[in-house]
């Protein structure tokens, strides 16, 4: 019986090479979480990046640094050269007047007035201010781009193994073949479990690498296995449905991405809503999947709730699976 599923599986497999829809779908989530690898630290990059001279103090020096990145050049010509390029580099020279700003004028709104708020702050060291600064850390260190958009990635690209079980079903009734598994010795459970096993494995295929990309390398592995296959059930079977009941892979493209608004919806709730909105939302199983996956991403995660969580997606997972379990048999026969 594992022989004849895994048959079904490499089948799958080598007719998604072939379709250059089904590889975009298994590439295109690696892509989207190195570009957002890549926005992070821009997201929370220095807020200045200012370029002085090498006879400048160096107290000056490493008063900069500390508020932002700076380049020290040999002389006056030098760093008017590298102020007239296209990015936003402020220069600095020491004056017996004061400091010198010299700017190129197509700097970003609000450049020059961050730059002359930090040499002010340099030239005012020694002002005895009239009240008491203390400094505490709120524990906030994970970039807000990074929590969310990992989570937010995760749970989306679980639907991706949906959509190729749904488009290699697709090509199937294309070429006529269903009507022929139906004849041979393949029994349907092991069809049917054969297509199913992709849905799995390319969602956590997916998650790994996205993880791994972000660099949450320390998170819990097994929460997240349990809560990606878990998501991706539901998935799997909007793919059989959807696959089932549509003749061409845009019509069933189309159809599929009319699920992604609930799945936007539910996720977008559980960021930017106040949590007395919540409930409107735990219908979804996005939801808790997603919420799942940020007490992970923060590794505030505990089996507990992890458990919990995934339990309600399987018993709405279920729910729907009774609706339209008589239509996925009626449309494999």
């Amino acid at each position: 019986m594992l022989t004849r599923m895994i048959a079904v599986l490499a089948r799958d497999l080598k007719s998604g090479l072939r379709d250059a829809m089904i590889a975009y779908i298994m590439i295109v989530p690696i892509m989207i979480a190195i570009v957002l690898k890549l926005l992070i630290p821009s997201a929370g990059a220095n807020l200045i990046h200012v370029a002085v001279l090498e006879s400048a103090d160096p107290a000056f020096i490493s008063m900069l640094e500390e508020h932002g990145r700076v380049e020290v050049l040999a002389d006056r010509d030098a760093l008017i050269t590298r102020v007239a390029a296209t990015d936003d580099v402020i220069g600095l020279i020491e004056t017996q007047q004061g400091t010198e700003l010299i700017a190129g004028g197509n700097e970003q709104e609000g450049a020059v007035e961050m730059v002359t708020a930090v040499v002010d702050l340099w030239q005012n060291r020694d002002l005895d201010l009239p009240v008491l600064v203390r400094f505490s850390d709120v524990g906030w260190e994970l970039s807000p781009l990074a929590q969310y958009g990992t989570s937010f990635l995760i749970v989306f690209v679980s639907v991706f193994g949906g959509m190729v079980v749904m488009l290699n079903l697709v090509e199937e009734k294309q070429a006529n073949t269903l009507a022929a598994i139906n004849v041979s010795a393949i029994s349907r459970f092991e069809y049917v479990a054969g297509k199913g096993m992709l849905g799995f494995i390319l969602p956590l295929f997916h998650a790994f690498a996205i993880l791994l990309i972000m660099g949450f390398t320390t998170i819990h592995f097994g929460m997240t296995v349990i809560v990606v296959l878990s998501i991706a059930l539901i998935s799997l079977i909007f793919g059989f449905v959807i696959g089932i009941y549509n003749d061409n892979s845009m019509s069933a493209v189309s159809s599929m991405k009319i699920g992604f608004i609930p799945i936007f919806g539910s996720m977008f709730g559980a960021i930017f809503l106040d949590d007395k909105w919540h409930p409107f939302f735990y219908w979804s199983p996005f939801y808790w999947a997603f919420r799942s996956m940020d007490q992970i991403i923060l590794e505030q995660a505990v089996w507990k709730d992890m458990l919990l969580n995934s339990l309600y997606i399987l018993l709405i997972t279920l729910m729907v699976f009774a609706l339209l379990y008589k239509r996925i048999k009626r449309g494999l026969t």
